[in-house]
């Protein structure tokens, strides 16, 4: 009875995270009223994870960490001159949900920006701008990666 419970002491001590998980690739689609976030969890040689090998550790089968066990922070800034100039949004993303391309087996979050959240700068000089999105879980992270010259504002 002590070995069982030794057992699932240690299946528990590993629960919660995703193998291998150790850094993240973010991508924006600009819509006309957010931004599209899709965030890839890769690997430590910036290989996406995949569906199928990539599992809640220690447990098999299909079985993953909760959308809302991630925790997410996003930092906008707009351009000016062709450099980041001002912070226009700091916060959280919004509707983050497990997401799977088609005809893809790449493990990735997809997360929403609102447009009406993204304040005015009146000294930028273009429609673009630099995104910059942290994501960790209770175990993992934080991991963080920018994206540059990205659709902020509608043209």
């Amino acid at each position: 009875m002590l070995g069982g419970i030794c057992v699932i002491a240690l299946l528990a001590c590993g629960s919660g995270e995703i193998q291998n998980f150790e850094g993240i690739q973010v991508l924006s689609d600009p819509r006309i009223d957010r931004i599209d976030i899709r965030i890839y969890l890769l690997d430590k040689h910036g290989t996406p994870l995949i569906w199928s090998q990539s599992i809640l550790s220690p447990n098999v089968g299909v079985s993953t960490i909760s959308e809302t066990d991630f925790t997410t922070n996003v930092e906008v800034y707009s351009m000016r001159d062709g450099k980041k100039h001002r912070k226009v949004y700091d916060g959280r993303l919004y509707h983050v949900r497990w997401a799977q391309e088609p005809n893809s087996f790449d493990r990735l979050l997809s997360a929403e920006i609102p447009r009406r959240f993204i304040e005015e700068d009146p000294e930028r000089d273009t429609y673009l701008g630099v995104i910059t999105v942290e994501v960790q879980t209770e175990k993992q992270g934080p991991f963080t990666d920018t994206i540059e010259r990205t659709a902020i504002y509608k043209k």
